[in-house]
Formats: structure tokens, sequence, C-alpha cells
């Protein structure tokens, strides 16, 4: 038995070209969202009330990456984004720890990498909850919880499942995070809207969700923004960035956090624990600071009574995670060691696979990290926030891959 060393906190999957085809119910099979082949000799998905189809983007590794880290290359492949359609880019082309679990444990091995939370593909999503019908929606999120679960039940020692909270209102929300944390017992749940089903307000209805998640004791979180537009890669390649940036701020963890927190969530629900997926953490000292100012100077004439300041649901209820984040790492006792959480983010554009790991030290070592910090940053407060032991179990399956790996 030995210990973790490095737990990703935030890695992703790219849903396999069957997934919704295959568990949506039968009157659904013919609308589900499915792989179509485009002219260019690619891949991409084609959805529901969708004009145009939605194309492997950033949120796939679409080389054969080797053990040599070859940066400019990978910034090549990369690079051939043209009118929001990739060339030729096929599931064949993605790394397939993408959407088989035997070759992510392989390819976390490659990185030295001992476990990973797995989130959904952002592009794929925003997609979907853009279409007209609720209930396939709903039977959409339920596809994909089902098959993350089963995607990590190949190794519930290095794969760990985080589902996905339907945005069609606050029953299929309810249905949903008792039956992906009771049912299929995975680690935690993130939002994909607010659980009332809006993309732009918290309501009154959301604390029946929020007693069910402080009562389980499982995390909840939020990856980068909850209003990620359904056409952003067309709208990135088109260089309308100023709007993707709009967009995404509107439902950005930042701003989700301060309204939960101004809306007095927190006060009501001090256990439940809110975790910022892929949103770094060097931001945080500025953010609470001038929060708790505005607070102190005008949250007495707007009629908010809070029974702490902002910046103290921050220390106890709120929790970032960090890729590369020198600014965060120099000031973490501002943010506080035991709120941030490393993550590598593969196989999205901005990981470093294989070498995530090896870089994640670099820059460790560049701000003097103590041993102990070095530790909770790397592994142990993922494993205390989501429960999982301390002891890492060196499976027989496994030796072959870590000979390979050395």
């Amino acid at each position: 038995m030995t210990v973790y060393k490095a737990i990703s906190a935030d890695s992703h999957v790219n849903e396999p070209a069957r997934m919704f085809v295959d568990r949506v119910p039968q009157r659904f099979k013919d609308r589900a969202p499915r792989i179509i082949e485009l002219d260019n000799g690619g891949e991409a998905w084609q959805m529901e009330d969708m004009d145009s189809p939605t194309p492997f983007g950033s949120a796939a590794v679409h080389h054969r990456a080797t053990k040599r880290y070859d940066r400019a290359g990978y910034k090549a492949r990369f690079g051939e984004l043209k009118d929001g359609l990739q060339k030729g880019v096929r599931f064949s082309d993605i790394l397939p720890g993408s959407f088989d679990p035997k070759a992510r444990v392989q390819e976390q091995i490659e990185d030295n990498l001992d476990g990973e939370f797995f989130y959904n593909n952002p592009g794929v999503w925003a997609a979907i909850k853009s279409a007209r019908d609720k209930e396939l929606i709903y039977h959409c999120f339920r596809a994909y919880n089902d098959w993350m679960a089963e995607f990590c039940s190949y190794d519930p020692t290095r794969l760990f499942p985080i589902g996905i909270i339907p945005n069609t209102g606050i029953d299929d929300a309810i249905s949903e995070l008792k039956r992906c944390l009771i049912d299929l017992d995975m680690k935690g749940v993130a939002l994909e809207s607010y659980p009332n089903g809006s993309g732009t307000d918290p309501s009154p209805e959301d604390d029946r969700f929020w007693a069910i998640a402080e009562e389980i004791g499982k995390p909840v979180s939020l990856h980068l923004s909850i209003r990620i537009p359904a056409n952003a890669i067309a709208v990135h390649s088109k260089g309308n960035v100023t709007d993707l940036k709009k967009a995404y701020a509107a439902g950005s963890f930042q701003t989700v956090c301060q309204k939960l927190i101004l809306n007095g969530t927190f006060d009501r629900f001090p256990n439940l624990k809110f975790v910022g997926a892929e949103v770094q953490s060097g931001w945080v000292p500025f953010f609470i600071e001038r929060f708790d100012a505005t607070y102190r100077q005008l949250g007495r004439d707007r009629g908010i009574k809070l029974d702490l300041m902002p910046s103290e649901y921050f220390q106890r209820n709120i929790y970032t995670t960090f890729i590369t984040d020198l600014v965060a790492l120099k000031n973490r006792y501002a943010i506080g060691v035991d709120r941030m959480m490393w993550m590598c983010d593969f196989p999205h554009s901005v990981s470093n696979w294989p070498i995530d790991v090896e870089l994640a030290h670099d820059q460790l070592n560049r701000c003097d990290v103590p041993a102990a910090e070095w530790e909770r940053l790397m592994w142990r407060t993922v494993a205390d926030l989501y429960q999982i032991p301390y002891e890492l179990p060196v499976h027989a399956a496994d030796a072959p891959l870590l000979a390979a790996a050395e």
C-alpha cells in the first residue's frame, strides 16, 4: 500500500460517440445527440435545435502524444480551427483515455498521476442545454451520469466521478442529485445552472436542493461558468472573444459565489461545500478584499445582513482549483492552503500531459512550498473533501503499465 502523490481535482472526458443514443429512452433515440461525418473528413456532434454541428474543440487533445513534450506541435494542431470547424478531427485522433477507462489509467501512469475527478465536455453540454425539449435534455443528463458511474467503476481508486445536474427545473435537479450521490455513489455533482434551472439567478426554491446536498455531505461544483454559449467554438473562431467573455462572466464561479453569499445560502447551509473547477486561485485575495469592503460600505443600505463577512465564507465553504498559478501559490496563506486544489485539466488544451505532475512540482518548488503544504495542494485536500482514503492500492493489473512508464 502507498499513499497518493498527485490527484487532479478537475479533469475531463469526451463523451463516447454512442453514449446518448444507446442510453436515452427509445422514444428519444432518433433525436439524441450523435456523431456525424463532416465534409472535411472529421466528425462532430449533431445536437437538436442547433443549426450547425458541434466539432471537437480544445476540449480534446486530438493528437497522439508521446513521452517527449512537444508544445510547438501541440499548439500547431490546435491552430487548425477555421470557421468554427476543425479540419478532419475524428474520435480515432483523440487520446483514447477520453472515453476508455482502461486507456485512461495508462495515461494517468504516463503522467505520474494517481487519480482524477472527472467533469464533462463543456461544449457538448452548452449545446444540449439549449434544446427546447426539457424532457430530452433531462434524459441526456441521466445518460451521462449512468455512463460516468460505469466509466469510473473500472478502477474506483483512480477514477472519481462527478455527476452533472440538469437545468430543467428544481424537481429534476433534486431527483438527479439524490440519484448521483446516493444511488450511483458519485463523489460530488456539478451545476449546469442554478438548481431552479435559471442561468442567471438563484431562487428561494433552490434551498430544497442545497438542504439535501448539505445533508448528504458531498460537494457541489461549478466548472468555469453556467453561461457557456452553445456555439462557443464558432464564436471564438470568428474572433468574437468579447462576446464570449461577457457570456462567461454572467455565469462565472465568482458571480455565482457572490450571489449565493449575498442571498444567505451559506448562512442557511453552513456545512455546504462549493467548489470552483478550473477557475484558478490567484484572484481570490483581491476579490474577497473588495467584496468585504463593498459589503461594509453598502450592505446595510441595501438591506443585506450576513452572519459572516464574505471572505469568511470563502474560508469555510468555498474551494478553488488551479493548474499553473504562481500568483496563488505565492499568496496561498491569504487564500488558505486548504482551500486550493491542484488540477491538470487533461485532456483539454491547457493541460500539459504527459508532464502535468512534473510542471506542478516545478511551480511548487519555485514558490518554496514546504512538504506538508505540497501534499495538501497536490492531493490531501481533495482526498479529504471527497472522502477518499489516503492509501492507494497498487493493483496487479497496473504492474505492466508502471513498467512501461518508467
